[in-house]
């Protein structure tokens, strides 16, 4: 897969250089999602300020966020950000390679889940399917999650979507060292 256009080089316009200044450590040099993203420098800004994954004061715990959002970008078939949150996330939020694989092959069903992980599954395939919640999900939703965390939850999918429709029709590549495929079947 190649990209189809190239990312910013340096030097970085000054005000993406202060964003990736603020980037963590292992986040560098930066993917290339924010370099391309980095063309367009005011929208870059917006497209990175807007990340709800990491709001410093989140209803949603980092399990209950890594589970959700790998599951969100398998549905989108975006193997690159998928492979990127496995690399960073899956094992802080203590997920097997059962459930990684699962986030890709399974579905709420599958014997990995456990009941709080199956709703986030659930959602994921519902938003992705029908861009809604039936009131059956949301039923089950709101004994788990308080108002602010269903709120993040939907608008982490909207925004994890769009990193599956920019990093697919742009073909980015998976990042070295960090990118991991799709698990097979």
């Amino acid at each position: 897969m190649t990209d189809r256009l190239k990312p910013a080089t340096e030097p970085y316009d000054a005000h993406v250089q202060a964003i990736f200044d603020r980037l963590p450590r292992s986040w560098m040099p930066p993917f290339r999602l924010f370099t391309t993203l980095a063309r367009h420098p005011a929208l870059f800004e917006r497209f990175i300020n807007g990340a709800p994954a990491y709001l410093r004061d989140s209803h949603v715990s980092l399990r209950q966020r890594e589970v959700f959002l790998l599951r969100v970008t398998a549905r989108c078939g975006c193997e690159y950000e998928w492979g990127m949150r496995v690399h960073y996330f899956a094992e802080e939020a203590r997920l097997t390679e059962a459930q990684v694989s699962a986030t890709v092959h399974g579905n709420a069903a599958s014997a990995c889940w456990d009941a709080a992980d199956a709703v986030l599954i659930r959602l994921a395939d519902e938003l992705h399917e029908r861009c809604d919640v039936s009131d059956d999900l949301w039923s089950a939703l709101r004994p788990a999650f308080d108002d602010e965390a269903i709120l993040e939850l939907l608008v982490m999918a909207g925004y994890y979507r769009t990193v599956g429709h920019v990093a697919n029709a742009l073909r980015l590549p998976l990042e070295p060292e960090v990118g991991r495929p799709f698990p097979k079947a």
